[in-house]
């Protein structure tokens, strides 16, 4: 697989396929090499995108750990949790444990809180040889944001760590946590998705 590939589709039916591929290609290759792989998940539509393939692909699933790139700090019942989403859309299709998914959890008293709660769940699933995840996806809303890191927002300067916080994003809901610009970019594997004309 090259370092950088383009990959330009007719529909979502061929994007979810077209990803469900290189998402079976990549996990399969690094299950040989690591004893669990790492994967980090947007929301949006990607959620509904791997919902209509992820489910028919065959993988060793207890080998695989599920973490968010961000969350809104919004209950997990909220129709804005990312997490909820998944739940509902995928996660339940899939013969998954809750140690397969490692959540940013809202249920904490600030989003300060819950950012610290997360980078330490992060810590204790890296190795000292291994701190970066092996898959990152990623979407990008119109206003060309991914995860919860905006165009000209002071996030983007912020690398301390793995995770940082937002309680000013532009889009509603205010208050979220996210993975790093950094911390994204050391991913061995970053998929972007991005539907639209």
């Amino acid at each position: 697989m090259s370092l950088s590939n383009l990959n330009i589709v007719d529909d979502n039916e061929m994007l979810s396929e077209k990803l469900g591929y290189q998402l079976e290609e990549i996990i399969l290759e690094l299950v040989n090499k690591k004893q669990i792989v790492t994967i980090g998940l947007s929301g949006g539509s990607l959620i509904d995108l791997l919902a209509s393939s992820v489910p028919r692909l065959q993988f060793p699933w207890a080998r695989l750990r599920f973490f968010f790139v961000d969350e809104r700090f919004v209950p997990f019942t909220s129709d804005e949790s990312t997490y909820g989403a998944y739940q509902t859309k995928l996660f339940r299709k899939l013969p998954l444990t809750e140690k397969n998914i490692i959540k940013i959890d809202p249920d904490l008293k600030s989003v300060e809180e819950c950012a610290k709660d997360y980078q330490n769940k992060l810590e204790e699933t890296f190795t000292e040889d291994d701190k970066s995840f092996d898959i990152i996806l990623l979407g990008m809303g119109p206003d060309g944001h991914t995860a919860s890191l905006f165009p000209d927002h002071s996030v983007l300067n912020e690398n301390k760590g793995l995770v940082t916080y937002v309680k000013d994003s532009p889009k509603p809901p205010p208050e979220r946590v996210t993975l790093t610009l950094n911390t994204i970019n050391q991913a061995k594997y970053k998929i972007a998705v991005v539907t639209g004309e």
